[in-house]
C-alpha cells in the first residue's frame, strides 16, 4: 500500500475522532439528530481528504516517479500444472502455487515496482506463466518481440496490452520486430544498464533483430552510432555460447551500479564483454569531445551461483532490494556483502518445470523519455531513493521462516 493511499484512510478516520472528542469535552448540550451529525461528519472527511490530495500535488510526492515501474504477472492455472517434469521429476502443483503466492507477496512489499498486477490464468500449459516472452521496455517504448516460433501465443499479446491500458500505461505497441521477416529476438535477451540496454548475441537472437533494434532506437532517441552509443541510449551486443540461457538469467545490475552475474563460463564472458565495451567507450570519448559521456564502471562486479535464479532490475529509482532463490545462502551473503539486500524466494518447483523468475515477471516503465532511468542526456535524472516505506518491511536478507500463504484475489476489470 503507497503512502498516498494510507494518508487517505487515516484521513477519512480522523474527523470522526476528532467528533468524538469534542463532544465528550464540550458542556451539556442537547443532542442534535443523527442526520446533521452525519452531514458534518462527511463535510469533514472531504475536507481532510481535499488536504492531502493538496499536499501531495504541490509537491510533497515525487509524482513524476510515482508508480513509474509496474510489474505484470500470471497465476498459475491448477489443471494445467503438469505431475512431472520434463525430465521425470515430480512437481508439487499445491507447493507450485504456493511459491507463486510467495512472488507476488514479495513483489508487492519489495523496492523494485511500485504496482503489481495480476493477469488472468490461461488454461492449457504452462508457457503462459513467461509473461516477459511478449515484450519488453526500453525507456518508454514497449517493443513487442517476434511471433517467430511463438505463433500459438498471439493472442497473449492482446491481452497483456490490454492490461497494460488499464494500468495507465501507453496504448500503442512498437511492432517493428514484428514487422521485419526473419528477426529473432528473445525478450530474455535484453538487459537494462544504468546507461541503456545489453543485447545478448545467440541462439534465441539473431543479427537482424539487432540490427533493426538500433535503427529504432535511433530514430526514436536521435544521434548516430559511435561505439555502441545511440543518442541518449547505450545499446551493447553481448556474445552467448550455443548452449547459454537468456542473458537476463544470468546477468543484470541492481542498486547503484552493482553488476550481478553468474560465476561460470557464461557469467565470466558477458562481465568480461561489458567491461571491454565501456573501456572502448572511454577511450573514444577521450579522442572525439563531442562524444556523450559514457556511464562509469560498475562499482562492484558479485558472482553468485551458477543456477541460481535472481531478479533485480535497474529501473528509474535505485532499490537495493534483490530477490533470490531460497536455499543459495552462499549468493545471498555475496550480494549483501556488496550492501544489496537480498531477499530469499522458493523457487524450487518452477526450476523443475524450466521457468525462471525473469522470465515469470514483465517488469515496464510507464515514463516519458528523458525522464530517468534509460536516458543520459540534459532530459535525464539521476537514480533517486524510491520513497516507498513499509513500517513492517525486513530490514536484513533473513525472512521469518513463518511464510504464513493466503489467497489472492485480485478483479481486474479489462
Amino acid at each position: 500500500m503507497c503512502t498516498y493511499t494510507l494518508l487517505r484512510m487515516l484521513a477519512s478516520t480522523l474527523p470522526f475522532s476528532l467528533d468524538c472528542m469534542s463532544q465528550s469535552s464540550s458542556s451539556p448540550r442537547k443532542k442534535r439528530g443523527k442526520r446533521e451529525r452525519k452531514e458534518r461528519k462527511q463535510k469533514k472527511i472531504l475536507f481532510s481528504i481535499s488536504l492531502i490530495d493538496l499536499l501531495f500535488f504541490v509537491g510533497m510526492h515525487p509524482s513524476r516517479l510515482r508508480c513509474a515501474v509496474h510489474a505484470f504477472v500470471r497465476a498459475p492455472h491448477f489443471a494445467s500444472i503438469p505431475s512431472t517434469a520434463p525430465n521425470g521429476t515430480v512437481v508439487n502443483r499445491d507447493l507450485l502455487q504456493g511459491q507463486f503466492r510467495d512472488l507476488y507477496k514479495t513483489l508487492q512489499r519489495s523496492q523494485l515496482v511500485d504496482q503489481v498486477h495480476l493477469l488472468s490464468e490461461r488454461p492449457g500449459g504452462m508457457e503462459a506463466l513467461r509473461v516477459a516472452d511478449v515484450l519488453f521496455s526500453v525507456g518508454a517504448n514497449h517493443i513487442a518481440t517476434p511471433l517467430s516460433g511463438n505463433e500459438h501465443r498471439a493472442t497473449e499479446f492482446m491481452e497483456t496490452m490490454r492490461y497494460v491500458r488499464h494500468a495507465g500505461g501507453p496504448t500503442s505497441l512498437q511492432g517493428v520486430l514484428q514487422d521485419h521477416e526473419g528477426c529473432r529476438l528473445h525478450s530474455g535477451d535484453v538487459v537494462s544498464l544504468p546507461g541503456g540496454i545489453a543485447v545478448g548475441h545467440g541462439p534465441r537472437t539473431n543479427t537482424a533483430a539487432h540490427q533493426h533494434l538500433r535503427a529504432f532506437l535511433q530514430l526514436s532517441y536521435g544521434g548516430g552510432t559511435h561505439s555502441g552509443l545511440l543518442g541518449d541510449v547505450m545499446v551493447l551486443t553481448l556474445e552467448q555460447e550455443s548452449d547459454a540461457p537468456p542473458l537476463g538469467d544470468y546477468f543484470g545490475f541492481a542498486g547503484d551500479n552493482v553488476l550481478l552475474a553468474w560465476k561460470d563460463e557464461h557469467g565470466l564472458l558477458a562481465v568480461d564483454q561489458y567491461q571491454q565495451h565501456l573501456q572502448q567507450l572511454h577511450q573514444a570519448e577521450g579522442a572525439d569531445a563531442a562524444l556523450l559521456q559514457p556511464p562509469p564502471p560498475p562499482s562492484s562486479v558479485v558472482y553468485v551461483e551458477p543456477g541460481c535464479h535472481f531478479f533485480t532490475y535497474c529501473g528509474v529509482d535505485m532499490a537495493t532490494d534483490v530477490l533470490v532463490q531460497r536455499g543459495f545462502e552462499r549468493s545471498m551473503d555475496s550480494i549483501a556483502a556488496a550492501g544489496l539486500n537480498p531477499i530469499p524466494v522458493a523457487w524450487s518447483e518452477m526450476e523443475k518445470l524450466g521457468i525462471s523468475m525473469r522470465a515469470s515477471v514483465l517488469l515496464l516503465k510507464f515514463l516519458l523519455p528523458g525522464a530517468g532511468g534509460v536516458g543520459r542526456g540534459s532530459g535525464s535524472s539521476p537514480l533517486l531513493t524510491k520513497p516507498k516505506r513499509l513500517g513492517g518491511r525486513w530490514q536484513s536478507h533473513q525472512i521469518p521462516s513463518r511464510r504464513g500463504v493466503c489467497g489472492i484475489a485480485c478483479h481486474i476489470n479489462v
